[in-house]
């Protein structure tokens, strides 16, 4: 899978299903296009691939088989509107990696933050605070389903 252009089809869904299974922040509409290149190359990264936005023979297996990326330690106070620093920069950057859109990732906790935050925890069935605790800042990283062995 390669875009551009928007390659589509079943296979397309079965892998956006998959790594929306696995917690990403994906639509699985069999269109890959900009959105799911963007989570591709971020899936690579994270599982140190080449990050070429391609779902080539060694992605795919990836998708199914790569362990949960392991989050950093979180930090001692639950993050909330007002909060800044290091700590909320880096669950900025990886709720955005993840697909959790917020274009001002710059340590400050705003509503943008708040909003995404709130949207995270809501796809994941987590209870929605609109604050990162220690269960939604695992969730930035860890994925949620079981991976094949």
């Amino acid at each position: 899978m390669t875009y551009p252009p928007i390659t589509s089809g079943t296979t397309v869904r079965q892998w956006q299903q998959q790594m929306k299974n696995r917690g990403w922040n994906i639509v699985p509409d069999g269109q890959y296009g900009p959105a799911s290149r963007r989570i591709c190359r971020n899936f690579q990264q994270e599982h140190r691939l080449q990050a070429d936005g391609i779902v080539g023979p060694i992605t795919w297996r990836a998708t199914w088989e790569a362990p949960s990326t392991q989050p950093p330690p979180a930090p001692a106070d639950v993050l909330r509107v007002g909060s800044y620093g290091d700590a909320v920069a880096a669950w900025e950057k990886q709720a955005d990696s993840r697909g959790w859109r917020i274009k001002n990732v710059d340590g400050s906790f705003d509503e943008e933050t708040a909003v995404a935050c709130r949207a995270m925890q809501t796809a994941l069935n987590l209870p929605v605070t609109g604050q990162v605790d220690h269960q939604t800042w695992d969730a930035a990283w860890l994925e949620r389903v079981a991976i094949a062995v």
